[in-house]
């Protein structure tokens, strides 16, 4: 994100795959509050975030890491007839 797409007084809701520590939204938010944008949280498709940083961060996931199948390193193919 560039501080130019940040102008003051917007809404700015980042979205990403993946949070666990933070450290990246976290600087987005800084930045984006130094423009004068207003931080609306940030949307992420795996939540790996502890629940006080995800808060903190008002951070919303379509599912959690815990959620997620084990790998075992295999690619699982689905056959055609099922």
């Amino acid at each position: 994100m560039q501080r130019a797409t940040v102008s003051p007084g917007e809404r700015v809701l980042p979205v990403d795959d993946w949070i666990e520590t933070g450290s990246q939204a976290a600087a987005v938010r800084s930045m984006v509050e130094e423009c004068g944008g207003h931080w609306a949280g940030c949307a992420v498709v795996v939540d790996q975030s502890t629940p006080a940083l995800g808060t903190g961060l008002g951070v919303r996931g379509i599912v959690t890491a815990a959620e997620l199948p084990a790998w075992n390193g295999r690619s699982q193919h689905v056959s055609a007839g099922g």
